[in-house]
């Protein structure tokens, strides 16, 4: 087997005793990262545990172990190696020990299976620090956590961990995550900074959508306008957009000459181009501001003789 094609994976259950709606209760989450020959991350997934799986600790590191697995299946990844830290959860999935208690004997049977569908899966013991996905599990259970101070209830953000009134947070329509406004407004942030044309949930598994009217009263002004630009661009194919030279604003090539035809009646072989937004007037040739009754080679002409030095003095 080449070591260089064998992916590298990383699971971690918890399991913790926290307050979810005045009700103490056991609650886990877990965490998996799936990184290449070199422990270079390529996938993380944090999720929610149910009850059965939180029922206690080795329960919980079998189940997020059999996530892990089922989800490197899923990706096709027909080579892996997957580290335990805990030591009788190696010695199990390894058969060098045969557990006692019939819940985690089934869960290590499923390993096991899982294993048979690769072209080559082992376990091994952990060396190095797992932080990352330990750190993931936590918040998986975080977003679980809700308790009340005073008459108000208090939530965990999953993402930042700061403690949040619950009707502070902002729930993610469709999937109903939830998370803290500074958080969401970052996720806004570095999408419109990278003129994304959606964007998802935080979550990195979630592929919910945030949609302009969700994140009214959240977000700027110039924001929302954004979130709206980039994603009607991204529905204008590459040679039908047109982009207006003064506010940015992309249209349809077809929607911006018929538009334009009710201002100007030649627009379509003057070529003249009246922008939807802002009303700016512009040649649909070279952008530059309309300019009736020249060419643009003359135009420019024109342009350069009055901006020269000679033409200053």
């Amino acid at each position: 087997m080449c070591v260089s094609s064998t992916y590298r994976l990383y699971c971690k259950g918890l399991v913790s005793e926290e307050v979810v709606k005045d009700e103490s209760r056991q609650i886990g989450g877990f965490g998996v990262a799936i990184c290449d020959a070199e422990d270079k991350r390529l996938f993380e997934m944090k999720k929610v545990l149910g009850d059965e799986e939180s029922s206690h600790q080795q329960v919980a590191e079998l189940a997020a172990l059999i996530h892990g697995l089922t989800w490197a299946l899923e990706l096709d990844l027909g080579s892996v190696t997957f580290f335990c830290d805990d030591s009788n959860i190696l010695e199990y999935v390894t058969g060098k020990a045969e557990p006692n208690e019939s819940t985690v004997a089934t869960l290590v049977k499923e390993v096991s299976l899982l294993q048979s569908r690769f072209s080559f899966c082992e376990a091994l013991p952990v060396s190095r620090d797992i932080t990352f996905v330990l750190q993931l599990a936590k918040a998986a259970i975080a977003s679980q956590v809700r308790w009340r101070e005073g008459d108000v209830y208090m939530e965990t953000c999953p993402l930042c961990y700061e403690h949040v009134p619950s009707d502070e947070k902002f729930e993610v329509p469709g999937c109903f995550h939830r998370y803290c406004v500074d958080c969401i407004k970052k996720q806004v942030d570095v999408a419109l900074e990278l003129a994304k044309p959606v964007v998802n949930c935080p979550s990195l598994v979630c592929n919910s959508e945030l949609q302009r009217e969700d994140c009214e009263g959240l977000l700027e002004p110039m924001q929302l306008d954004l979130m709206t630009k980039y994603k009607k661009a991204s529905m204008i194919e590459g040679s039908e957009g047109v982009y207006c030279p003064t506010c940015n604003n992309v249209m349809a090539k077809p929607d911006l000459i018929e538009y334009t035809k009710s201002f100007f009646v030649d627009a379509e072989l003057s070529g003249v181009r009246k922008c939807t937004e802002c009303g700016y007037c512009f040649c649909g040739k070279c952008k530059a501001g309309w300019h009736y009754g020249m060419t643009c080679d003359e135009f420019f002409k024109t342009e350069s003789i009055e901006t020269s030095p000679e033409a200053e003095e």
